[in-house]
């Protein structure tokens, strides 16, 4: 097998500007194909670590939804978290809310702008100002660049500025990223509660079940008994809520809608194999003379056919490699303009060979057949 790749090798290094250009199809559709995987894989990481990690063990989600527009102020009640607790499995019974961001009016002077605002988290990077807990009912308050920019345009640090009435003092400015969710400002923990919290209702009940316990049973038991004792059951509907399953599903579009363009790129491939094929034929014919020698020696025609289809396959692997070589490059400039980061797969780097080396010997099998069906007599009249 040595022998065969050496001599292979030294085949294709005689005709070096042929071969480039029979290579340059494969290079250019794995290359294209490489791009396309990796912008497509850093898209959907991006857009699935978005939406969140959700732990659903042990856990089932009831949503409440209004069935009126004109009815949002409903959801659950402690009342409700009493039932769901009495259900057989049952641990304990949380309520949350599935949006947990306050609407507020933003003025300075006489600049106004409808905002998202929410309470302040743990750790936040900050571009401008210095990062603080808060405590207690603090009028400071953290903005987003592109609030600060509306409001002053000009440094926004200590600054004043009305929130539904109320002054609070610029403390520090973050950036939002565009493929990243943030409301526009922050304020202090019991700041928030104070003022904002009656805007957010409780419209999940997250339960936490009992190891053994069927979470379908209780989710199903959940549903019917909100049904029959829920206290807003008139103004809402209830139903189980799969955050996983629909994370689950929305990466499964992106990645067919990926898989998609990416096999239209790969038609490329096609075309190049056809140059393959080709130049296979132009080899075989250029090299009857060595041929008729090796046959005439005792090579056998399986020996012919394997002799040119591993040539056929180093031509195509060789291209292959460096149309990975060139998607990386590709890929790295990319990453400078795109709001996420583009990412390499090893399942691209698999898929890419694998697409290499399928071409050589799909490609390259009806030509080193054609020199293994040569007859010995034929080939020794042409000499």
């Amino acid at each position: 097998m040595t022998d065969k790749l050496m001599i292979a090798l030294k085949s294709i290094g005689k005709n070096k500007n042929r071969n480039f250009l029979t290579m340059l199809g494969i290079i250019i559709g794995i290359a294209s194909v490489i791009c396309i995987l990796a912008i497509g894989d850093g898209f959907t990481h991006t857009m699935t670590k978005g939406m969140g990690n959700h732990n659903m063990r042990n856990k089932v989600i009831i949503q409440w939804e209004p069935t009126s527009d004109y009815n949002t102020d409903g959801g659950f009640t402690q009342n409700d978290a009493s039932a769901l607790a009495g259900i057989p499995g049952v641990d304990h019974v949380k309520l949350t809310s599935s949006v947990a961001e306050a609407g507020a009016k933003a003025q300075y002077k006489t600049k106004n702008f409808s905002i998202g605002l929410n309470k302040q988290p743990k750790h936040l990077k900050l571009v401008k100002g210095t990062y603080f807990t808060m405590t207690g009912a603090s009028n400071g308050v953290y903005i987003s660049e592109d609030l600060a920019h509306k409001l002053f345009k000009e440094n926004a640090i200590n600054r004043l500025i009305s929130i539904d009435g109320t002054i609070y003092e610029v403390q520090g400015i973050y950036h939002i990223g565009s493929m990243e969710y943030r409301p526009d400002a922050y304020v202090a923990k019991t700041t928030f509660k104070q003022l904002f919290a009656n805007q957010i209702i409780k419209d999940q009940a997250k339960i936490y079940v009992n190891d053994g316990a069927s979470k379908k049973q209780i989710g199903k038991a959940a549903v019917k008994r909100m049904k029959q004792m829920g206290e807003e059951k008139k103004t809402g509907k209830y139903s189980v809520s799969n955050p996983d399953q629909i994370s689950k599903q929305f990466t499964r579009i992106l990645n067919d809608v990926t898989y998609f363009i990416a096999f239209i790129a790969g038609i490329s491939l096609l075309i190049a194999g056809i140059g393959v094929m080709n130049v296979m034929y132009i080899t075989v014919s250029e090299r009857r003379k060595e041929i008729g020698i090796r046959r005439a020696f005792g090579a056998t025609s399986s020996d012919i056919r394997n002799q040119f289809l591993i040539e056929s396959v180093v031509l195509c692997v060789i291209g292959g490699i460096i149309g990975m070589i060139l998607g990386y490059i590709l890929v790295s400039i990319i990453n400078a303009f795109l709001p996420f980061k583009a990412v390499i797969t090893p399942y691209a780097i698999i898929l890419s060979l694998s697409v290499s080396t399928a071409v050589g010997l799909i490609f390259g099998f009806i030509p080193s057949n054609k020199a293994a069906k040569s007859e010995l007599v034929g080939l020794l009249k042409e000499e």
